[in-house]
């Protein structure tokens, strides 16, 4: 639920004169934190394989008791001008992070009891979001009535699936665009986003997100000199028949650089199509399918865009919410991804399956048990054995609704994770913390929410 407070006393509003005390700022967000162990001592880690996912360290995986940091949004929207239908927005949302590994460095929070921590990149603090959008501006016209135009950095019509805390459809950045022309059949959207491709180097591969920040660490030619401009198009509100719905979408990527980038560079572009079917009214819940089919430096979207364009890849996944009885309601996913490479990039021909179910039962309108059973399949085609993984866990919960959805929701679970060598080889499951076994298994407590 957001909050609304009135912003009379706003300095902006005194600085410049357009706000009034009817101007109107929303504060909404999300969080989670928690405290947690490991089987083997030590703290929580998360049990997933590297190289699934939306980014090249995948986690974390199947995210029930399976989330190792303390993590906060807040996202704020503020009514610079409302005026008729005309109407001006903005939008801010800082984010902060901090891993379990290092909790604090301020000893009041725990932390830097003996003055040996200090803040580094494991407490991280973004600006995720600083947009703004103007409405009403585009005159009467059925085509631009309902448009608005916007600048800035912003989480572009991005999809998620939310068992797996999965960007699947994700051209977020810094950008400008048109969106909400009325075509009559649907509507249109027009984005330029110049992707923000900033990474990790230190043992990111292993899977822990520590180490120095290295902005463009990994395209070709390197050092900063490089940018991806990404042209956006979408259908979207595509009318199909009661309950469906259909979103469209073009993605063209395409690669600049200074005089001092390496001219290879200049090749890795890239493409990307993608299709939404929505149903709903499937179970007593609803369905989408999401199908994908892309090249190049599309391939990791927002977070590490991969500039190789000797690379394709499609993807199917269906998501399905349904609820079969009273006081039970159920989550499910099923994803196929094919990623095909040639010449340099052949190493990286792989298939990637993944299947997860979490269903919750409703004690009471307040408690609910949950259990989330995922499995993982990474078969590379020059590795006589695949990579997997299966995570488990079991969790009592207290909510404020009986709902699937409803947050703030406080957890106390336990999570089993199992997988094989293979895995274990290329990229050690559970952050290292078991070494050389296949199994382990965590415990804690976590609270969640969104507003």
């Amino acid at each position: 639920m957001k909050n609304k407070l009135f912003l009379a006393a706003l300095p902006l509003a005194i600085a410049c004169g357009t706000l009034s005390a009817q101007d109107t700022f929303d504060l909404h967000g999300y969080m989670r934190s928690g405290v947690g162990r490991s089987s083997n001592g030590g703290e929580q880690v998360s049990f997933f394989l590297a190289n699934t996912g939306g980014s090249p360290t995948g986690g974390p995986g199947y995210r029930l008791g399976n989330e190792t940091d303390n993590y906060l949004e807040l996202a704020f929207d503020v009514r610079a001008y409302d005026k008729g239908e005309e109407s001006f927005k903005l939008h801010f949302r800082p984010s902060f992070r901090g891993y379990y590994q290092v909790r604090d460095a301020s000893a009041d929070a725990g932390g830097d009891v003996d003055n040996s921590k200090a803040g580094n990149q494991t407490q991280q603090v973004w600006v995720r979001e600083a947009w703004g959008e103007a409405s009403g501006i585009f005159g009467k016209g059925q085509l631009f009535k309902d448009a608005t135009l916007w600048a800035g950095r912003r989480f572009y019509m991005r999809q998620d699936l939310h068992m797996r805390d999965q960007w699947y459809w994700n051209d977020s950045g810094d950008g400008v665009g048109v969106e909400g022309m009325n075509l009559g059949f649907a509507k249109f959207h027009y984005a330029f986003i110049q992707h923000d491709s900033g990474n990790i180097v230190s043992d990111w591969n292993n899977g822990a997100i520590r180490g120095q920040l290295a902005p463009y660490s990994q395209w070709v030619g390197g050092s900063g000199h490089f940018v991806i401009g990404s042209h956006d198009l979408r259908f979207s509100d595509i009318k199909l028949w009661q309950g469906g719905s259909l979103t469209l979408g073009y993605q063209y990527n395409d690669a600049h650089g200074d005089a001092k980038a390496d001219a290879a560079g200049m090749n890795n572009k890239g493409t990307q199509y993608s299709l939404i079917y929505n149903q709903s009214n499937v179970l007593g819940g609803d369905n989408r399918v999401y199908a994908t089919y892309g090249n190049g430096n599309t391939f990791w979207n927002w977070y590490n865009p991969e500039v190789k364009t000797e690379n394709t890849w499609w993807m199917l996944m269906d998501s399905l919410y349904f609820k079969p009885m009273q006081n039970l309601e159920v989550g499910a996913t099923a994803i196929y991804r094919k990623q095909n490479g040639k010449n340099a990039f052949a190493g990286n021909t792989n298939s990637w399956q993944s299947f997860g179910v979490r269903p919750m039962y409703f004690f009471t309108k307040h408690f609910s048990i949950a259990a989330e059973l995922g499995f993982d399949k990474l078969k590379f085609d020059n590795e006589s054995e695949d990579r997997h993984l299966f995570k488990e866990t079991l969790a009592l919960q207290w909510s404020p609704q009986a709902s699937f959805w409803s947050r703030p929701s406080i957890r106390i679970f336990v999570t089993r994770g199992q997988w094989n060598d293979n895995a274990n080889r290329w990229n050690k499951v559970g952050e290292g913390h078991f070494g050389a076994d296949t199994q382990g298994v965590t415990f804690g407590a976590q609270i969640e929410a969104w507003w």
